[in-house]
This record gives structure tokens, sequence and C-alpha cells, in this order.
């Protein structure tokens, strides 16, 4: 996932910002991005993506890598498959079935998608997969008030250098707790929108969780809810 796909979540400057807060704010985005990747990642069946690697296709009579025509992506429920290629989907589907040992598939003939609809997770490996999104939105959080400390420290040096006055580190003061916290509030609602993929009935844990739930759908289609 790139930062096109989360621009609505990503800090937009409403003025041109300090030099320092625009450097915390670039660190903080960066991490945040990667934290949405990860938290898309987390609970997938990864090693379903390498179920074709050593499977090939006999097409004009030559032998081919069946993976030079799909491309494979696993999700919690379920793993999707694509090819333009009418012969490959064919074989595939047939495949899938026949040596694969699934039974419960489908096929989009508009997106040319199969998709692979996979049994659900135990409620102990979910409440597991709960513990560790906690973690991750823990780990976010934190690492913002890492780069905070250290944009403070780099603004006292300043200070002490002359080389920010006064009024202008109180400025990016301001910059930077606004920037942490519009990125920690977004980190939380991604939390949540993948804690209600995990468990439907999921209830918040905490007043906060609770005025968040509503932005939490949204958010939650990003991380791949959505088999559309």
């Amino acid at each position: 996932m790139n930062e096109n796909q989360l621009e609505q979540y990503l800090f937009q400057e409403t003025e041109e910002l300090m030099s320092y807060s625009s450097s915390f704010e670039a660190r903080s985005r960066d991490r945040f991005v990667v934290f949405i990747n990860e938290l898309f990642e987390l609970g997938s069946h990864k090693e379903y993506n390498t179920m074709f690697h050593s499977d090939r296709v006999v097409l004009e009579n030559k032998s081919r890598r069946l993976m030079d025509y799909l491309e494979v992506e696993s999700f919690i429920d379920r793993i999707e498959i694509v090819s333009l290629n009418e012969e490959v989907t064919r074989f595939t589907t047939k495949l899938i079935k026949e040596e694969k040992g699934f039974d419960n598939i489908s096929f989009d003939e508009v997106k040319s998608k199969i998709t692979v609809l996979l049994p659900p997770l135990s409620v102990n490996a979910l409440l597991e997969l709960k513990g560790a999104v906690n973690g991750k939105v823990d780990s976010y959080s934190k690492s913002v008030g890492m780069l905070r400390s250290q944009s403070a420290q780099q603004v006292k040096a300043g200070i002490d250098n002359e080389y920010i006055f006064p009024p202008d580190a109180a400025k990016v003061a301001k910059e930077i707790d606004l920037i942490g916290s519009f990125y920690r509030k977004n980190a939380k609602i991604f939390g949540i929108a993948k804690k209600t993929i995990l468990l439907p009935n999921y209830k918040p844990e905490d007043d906060e969780e609770v005025e968040l739930l509503e932005f939490a759908p949204e958010a939650s289609l990003l991380l791949g809810k959505s088999v559309d």
C-alpha cells in the first residue's frame, strides 16, 4: 500500500511548516505507511503466495512457469488469483480443485479473478492477532514519541547555537504536537479497523475507541475487508 492510497490519512499542510516540523512529519509519515502495510499483512496467509511456484502450464505446446501468468495475493479469509489469459485461468481453476485441495472457489469474469475462500481462523488465533494489532499501534505511537523527543533535542540545540529563536521554537513545538496527534489518531483508527475485520462483533476497549469507531469502516476497506 502506498501514500496515494492513504492520502486522506496523511498530514496535509495548511501553511508551510518550519523545517524541524517538516522533518518530523516526513519521518512520522514514512513510519505510518510502514505501519499500515504491516497491519494489512497481519493475519494473511502469505505462504499461499508461493503455492503455484513449482507448477507449470502448457501454452502453445511449450511448458511454462504458471506464476509468470498469475498475480496471487493472500488475505485472512481468502486467496485472490488474477490471470488475463483464459487458458491459464481454466488450468488454474482445475489445479486448485483437483490438486491444491480447495473446493470453495468463485470466479469473477469481469476482473478475471479467482477467489479461494479459506476456513475461518480459530478463536484463539483471532485473539492473538487482536493482541498483535494493539502491539503494533502501541509501537507506532511510541516511535512517534521518540521522533518528537529527537526533534525537541534538535530544537534545543538550535536555540543554544542561535540557529532558531524561542518564538520560532514555540511554533515548532505546536506544529509537532499537532502532527504527532494526527498520526497517532489515524494509527488507532486503522488498529480498530483491523480488529473489526478480525472480530466482526468487536467492542471498543475504551472511550477513545468508541469515538474513533465511526471512522473504522472506511479504513477497513483499505486493509482488505472487501472482497471486491
